[in-house]
């Protein structure tokens, strides 16, 4: 077999780069306009990595003989969790990476970006076709991460192009169960939160200040108003389980919709994987709450023991929790995108989350570079 040789744009941390090293495959350039995000994947990779506009050719040079480019392009005006503006001029960032496709004519390609990005795929596509005529054969696929072996219920949708002269067809990774749209459902294989965390114990706070170094099991505190309005919400909710009579400001007197808040200030449920990681860390309208749990150690071993919800109810139906309110720490973060505990993340702790809610999930990546490797080989 040869060595696959790949080259990373818009590569962040390194999700997928870690991922295509679990494959068997060698990274040789790594591009991001981030310096902490550089700086943590020169720490944790031996690629080289530089701080270049993609945007901008002149800024950046592409190695010779690439087998594989991969990335994931900015996806801020397409992602359900934002504004979802089309004007976002970093929509179309697509654009500098097919720029170096047409440059770098690699074997194949992999792109990863938030299902919104559907929108924009017949343009990318119809670039593609008329800057390398007739030179790729392309699949694209909406991926539920929880079925790759990822504790995480992440939809992400992927393109994957072959050069038709290496071969003739892609096979997509095998899910571990039939993949199915519904993060309330269980099946074999999958990885709970609790399976994924527990091992790591109670973790700490910590100021938004804190650099690298250690496990960076440690959370940014949340404000006084955050932490009020989440002591009220039982694992498995959101804002919409608080009562209308207990509504906080700025929630009070408003006439709740179809659904009820659902999104806001969720909590999750330990015997599922988690909701998607973002890279906000604000829980009114993120995932970023841990579960309310008491911590037990037994021979050595951590355990979570979740609260009982009905215990800590009131007549009226409003929840307290008899815990500290917090955010998921920087660690249980990246045991939800599948990073190892070796792995070390530069910057503020704001720098960390957002790099890691950014990143493509390692293990979902291994098996999507397995299938590309095992197709150009």
């Amino acid at each position: 077999m040869i060595v696959v040789r790949v080259l990373s744009l818009f590569s962040g941390c390194g999700g997928i780069d870690l991922g295509a090293q679990g494959a068997g495959m060698e990274a040789v350039l790594a591009i991001d306009s981030n310096p902490v995000a550089i700086e943590t994947y020169k720490t944790n990779f031996g690629t080289p990595a530089i701080v270049a506009d993609l945007t901008n050719s002149s800024s950046f040079v592409i190695p010779k003989s690439i087998d594989v480019v991969v990335g994931g392009p900015p996806c801020q005006g397409f992602s359900s969790a934002g504004p979802k503006d089309p004007n976002d001029p970093r929509n179309k960032l697509w654009k500098a990476y097919l720029s170096v496709l047409k440059l770098a004519r690699p074997r194949a390609f992999l792109v990863e970006n938030v299902p919104g990005f559907e929108a924009e795929l017949p343009s990318f596509l119809s670039e593609l076709s008329s800057t390398i005529p007739d030179l790729y054969q392309t699949y694209s696929k909406k991926i539920v991460s929880q079925y790759y072996g990822v504790p995480q219920f992440r939809h992400r949708i992927f393109l994957v192009g072959i050069r038709k002269d290496v071969a003739k067809e892609f096979r997509w990774p095998a899910p571990v169960d039939t993949e199915v749209f519904n993060y309330t459902r269980k099946f074999n294989g999958m990885t709970s939160m609790q399976e994924a965390l527990e091992d790591l114990g109670p973790p700490q706070p910590a100021n938004s200040k804190t650099g690298p170094g250690g496990l960076d099991h440690v959370y940014l505190p949340l404000s006084a108003s955050d932490e009020a309005i989440a002591r009220h919400i039982p694992n498995g909710g959101s804002l919409k389980n608080i009562p209308d009579s207990h509504l906080p400001e700025p929630y009070a007197g408003r006439v709740r919709g179809p659904k009820g808040w659902t999104w806001y200030f969720r909590k999750p449920r330990l015997d599922l994987p988690a909701r998607s990681v973002l890279a906000s860390v604000r829980p009114n309208f993120s995932t970023v709450l841990g579960p309310d749990v008491h911590y037990e150690q037994s021979s050595g071993a951590w355990r979570m023991q979740p609260i009982d919800a009905i215990e800590h109810t009131s007549p009226d139906g409003l929840y307290t929790s008899p815990v500290k309110q917090r955010r998921l720490s920087i660690r249980e973060y990246a045991r939800i995108q599948t990073f190892p505990d070796s792995f070390r993340f530069h910057g503020s702790l704001l720098e960390k989350y957002k790099m890691i809610g950014n990143a493509v999930p390692c293990e979902l990546a291994r098996r999507l570079c397995s299938s590309i490797a095992e197709c150009i080989n």
